[in-house]
């Protein structure tokens, strides 16, 4: 998620969220092939559309498409295809650390 997260940074997050949060918005998952912690970027959710290769894909309600900000090495719904809530842990709001990058994110 460089560079809006950085190795080292420490974040705030909101672990009561039980859907997809707006647009743009960073999150933590877990991963689906290999149940991980990652952070992504919240692309699209539930009624949206997301142009795909195959052609233009609708997001069921409890659906979410992610992304990394470094889209060419991020593994991401690109890979994975849109994300269902359950695999949604958190969503992260706030770094506190380190002190020269304090701030909403």
């Amino acid at each position: 998620m460089r560079p809006t997260i950085e190795p080292g940074d420490w974040l705030l997050l909101d672990p009561t969220v039980g859907r997809w949060p707006r647009r743009g918005r960073i999150v933590v998952i877990r991963e689906p092939e290999t149940d991980l912690l990652a952070i992504k970027r919240v692309a699209a959710r539930g009624g949206d559309h997301v142009r795909v290769e195959e052609g233009l894909l609708h997001l069921e309600p409890d659906e979410a498409w992610l992304l990394g900000d470094a889209p060419e090495v991020s593994i991401d719904s690109r890979r994975y295809g849109p994300l269902r809530a359950d695999r949604l842990v958190a969503r992260a709001w706030f770094r506190y650390a380190p002190l020269r990058r304090v701030g909403r994110l």
